[in-house]
């Protein structure tokens, strides 16, 4: 391993090459790889929306994350043990591929181990991060943190979209699945050489009593629950859409999410210097409502537009969800009271449930709307856009439950062209 003057610096660096390798890991199963991969394995759009929402849903898991540390002696055994158990099964689906075992069940199989296990890695991860980054460090860690997984998405689509595009079929289906099975391998070995705190004896009992008794955090919970079943209600049903009903490129939605992955790299950078003066809420609450605009692409979205419009979607999304992954986590942390794990598997409990119910009844619902047409005024819609006008709704309301949550924040005011630039520019932390 590289030298670092102490283990902070180490710990740093480690997180961040980690969550490069995880996001590629990630990648393969949600977008425009999901897509190819599910319809490789004939997956209906039931199984394309559970396999989407199985690796958020299942984090409602963490609720026995209490007793789960019981099994192990320190927390660091407990991670390695959930990311082995999580990541290895991952790596089988470039052998399915390889030897043509293509039955969707092997898929959903696969990534409902992977969710399990992901679950419990996502909980002792996210309070280990917490107790390892600084207070002070965390917007401009972050904030570097997710520029350097975006040029990881920048490989990811570019290297995944020339591959469905000009070797259709097994190829490129062994490509994608090298491509995860790798990354799952480097997430094991960057994992290892962690310094993960070890848990108090006191934190090894979880509840969720405190955390639901708080009534700011409840109303976070509140926002949360209702944001992510809004997400999950619809997440794998853009580009299902775009290729199946509009027949888009995989090359252009690969250029479309190295395009996001691109912006999101300057975003990332002028949302880490607003941020230590507007707060995560002011900033959450920005992200959200690009990424609501954002729908609206897809319900006017036709055969003669499509190009153009998941264009302008991927500049709305590299807006929006950069804003959204920067300040959501760390909004999180700041809720959360010396009882991180409490927080945390509450957090988890409300994210599982109604991204699960999002999921089930999204799928249900585009099962029964795909192919067929509804009438508006006179004017004909694809099934799948009733889905998308209903998740424009609810995220609005998403972000009046969300100015019901107390945090820090300040007005956001535009000071003029030319302070703007000299405040974003200079030497600040």
């Amino acid at each position: 391993m590289l030298s670092f003057s102490n283990t902070y610096n180490k710990n740093k660096f480690l997180i961040t090459v980690e969550g490069m390798s995880a996001n590629m890991l990630s990648l393969g199963i949600q977008g425009f790889s999901l897509t190819a991969l599910a319809l490789y394995f004939g997956c209906e759009p039931f199984w394309i929306s559970v396999i989407t929402t199985l690796p958020l849903g299942l984090q409602l898991l963490q609720i026995f994350l209490g007793q789960y540390y019981k099994i192990f002696k320190t927390k660091k055994q407990a991670l390695l043990f959930s990311a082995f158990a999580a990541r290895i099964p991952m790596c089988f689906l470039f052998f399915i591929v390889l030897f043509d075992l293509n039955d969707y069940r092997f898929l959903v199989t696969i990534v409902l181990i992977y969710s399990i296990f992901s679950a419990f890695l996502s909980g002792i991860w996210t309070s280990s991060i917490g107790d390892i980054i600084k207070k002070e460090d965390r917007g401009s860690f972050f904030s570097k943190r997710f520029t350097l997984i975006s040029l990881s998405t920048v490989f990811f689509s570019y290297t995944v979209s020339k591959a469905l595009n000009f070797t259709p079929g097994k190829p490129s289906m062994l490509i994608l699945t090298a491509i995860i099975a790798i990354s799952a391998l480097l997430t094991l070995f960057f994992l290892f050489f962690h310094d993960i705190p070890n848990f108090e004896e006191k934190k090894k009992n979880i509840t969720i009593s405190r955390p639901l008794k708080d009534p700011n955090f409840f109303n976070f919970l509140s926002f949360i629950g209702l944001w992510t079943f809004s997400i999950e209600f619809t997440k794998p049903y853009f580009y299902y859409f775009a290729v199946v009903d509009l027949n888009a490129s995989y090359k252009i939605l690969g250029l479309s999410s190295s395009l996001t992955a691109i912006l999101s790299i300057f975003a990332f950078f002028i949302y880490g210097k607003l941020v230590e003066r507007i707060g995560y809420k002011k900033l959450l609450s920005f992200g959200i409502t690009v990424t609501t605009y954002v729908v609206i692409f897809y319900f006017l979205m036709t055969k003669e537009t499509v190009n153009s419009l998941i264009m302008l979607d991927a500049i709305g999304t590299a807006i929006g969800w950069s804003a959204i992954n920067l300040a959501l986590f760390s909004l999180l942390l700041e809720l959360s009271s010396p009882d991180r794990d409490s927080y945390i598997v509450a957090y988890s409990l409300f994210v599982g449930v109604l991204g699960l119910m999002g999921a089930f009844l999204g799928g249900y619902l585009a099962n029964f709307l795909n192919g067929k047409t509804i009438f508006i005024f006179g004017d004909s819609y694809a099934g799948l856009k009733l889905m998308f006008l209903i998740s424009l709704f609810l995220r609005f309301y998403c972000v009046l439950l969300l100015t019901k949550v107390k945090a820090y924040q300040k007005r956001l005011y535009y000071p003029g062209f030319y302070p703007s630039i000299v405040y974003l520019l200079r030497n600040r932390r």
